[in-house]
């Protein structure tokens, strides 16, 4: 069942360089952005190289975006407050060494804050690969927040052999809470943030998240927002392929779509649904008065789905070729009828093979 996101909101608490007097209109949503590497000697499919990393942030800066805390996002968001025009939120995932090397001097230099998502576990064995604490207790330092992304990196989703439920979840609730206890224990309490490995989740996981006190964030597109769920927020990608500015101008001006309620729930799909029939329901008050829905489009894999309108406010896509094994998403866009601009959602799908696995 889905879970909607306590509205936020509050003061537009905003970093001073990147935030222009003219650009603190309010906004409704804040664009989180996605790294991993910062190299261009690492896998490419995570990877931005440094120069086109510093293209984003000249960007963000010359176009008058406010790259805003985390923090500050959750709290504006939270108490149904106003968001900066153009916000923005930077993430990390996994803490590569790299970004210590070749992002920290850079968003300091631009006075850019950011989160980064780290693994104790993986941090102990691949000591070089990637940061220790005494390098994410200088970022702190310089400004950065340090948060959770479990102990292992492990796909959590995903059953061990002969693994009970009531298993499954004592060791989801290690991999979670020993990370949390070792962040804090080198760095002071830290707030209760998650970041999803591989950015996959299950209702079951999201409820223990929840119960935990976590916010928790995902690895498919669309703004964070009021019509977000707590566990489940949106961030665009923003390496590899998504590495592209051109692209990634239009992600950085969209707005959050008005979404209550959707279908799949769950992203894990059985391996027999190949081509699977999504429903979304959006709000019928005043929000949904700016979205062109008679424009509305969805896409996956390359290809324009046509939604089936079954009312004002509820739609259906059929997926029309098969989805390959393992993570997926359909995007559905809708522009604005008073801007230049686009509303965006998105619905994180993971198809298994016959034995129930998928790739990294």
């Amino acid at each position: 069942m889905k879970v909607l996101n306590k509205l936020l909101a509050g003061s537009c608490a905003v970093l001073s360089l990147g935030c222009s007097s003219e650009s603190l209109a309010a906004s409704d949503s804040v664009v989180v952005l996605q790294y991993h590497h910062v190299s261009d000697g690492t896998p490419a499919v995570t990877s931005i190289d440094p120069d086109t990393f510093k293209e984003h942030l000249s960007y963000l800066k010359d176009n008058n975006f406010n790259v805003i805390d985390i923090k500050q996002a959750q709290e504006a968001i939270e108490s149904n407050g106003e968001l900066p025009e153009k916000a923005v939120v930077i993430t990390f995932d996994d803490g590569y060494q790299n970004v210590y090397e070749n992002a920290a001097d850079l968003l300091e230099q631009y006075e850019m804050p950011y989160t980064v998502f780290v693994n104790p576990d993986l941090m102990a064995k691949h000591q070089g690969h990637y940061m220790g604490w005494e390098e994410l207790k200088d970022l702190e330092a310089r400004g950065a927040r340090i948060a959770n992304h479990g102990q292992t990196h492990a796909h959590l989703i995903r059953r061990e052999p002969d693994e009970t439920k009531e298993q499954w979840v004592e060791r989801m609730h290690y991999d979670v809470v020993s990370a949390q206890e070792a962040i804090d224990e080198n760095l002071g309490e830290q707030e209760k943030y998650f970041a999803y490995p591989y950015g996959e989740y299950d209702n079951q996981l999201r409820a223990l998240l929840d119960d935990l006190g976590f916010l928790a964030f995902a690895q498919h597109s669309g703004p964070w927002s009021e019509w977000s769920e707590e566990t489940a927020i949106t961030r665009f990608p923003a390496s590899g392929i998504y590495a592209n500015l051109d692209t990634l101008k239009t992600k950085l001006r969209s707005k959050a779509m008005p979404v209550v309620s959707y279908k799949p729930e769950e992203p894990l799909l059985d391996y027999e649904n190949m081509q699977p029939t999504l429903e979304v329901t959006l709000t019928g008050d005043e929000a949904l008065k700016d979205v062109r829905t008679n424009q509305l489009r969805c896409f996956s894999g390359g290809q324009v789905l046509e939604p089936e309108w079954h009312s004002d406010t509820r739609f259906t896509v059929e997926v029309t070729t098969d989805l390959p094994v393992g993570r997926s998403r359909v995007n559905c866009t809708a522009p604005s009828a008073s801007e230049s601009r686009y509303y965006w959602y998105s619905i994180a799908l993971i198809r298994p093979d016959a034995q129930g696995s998928w790739p990294d």
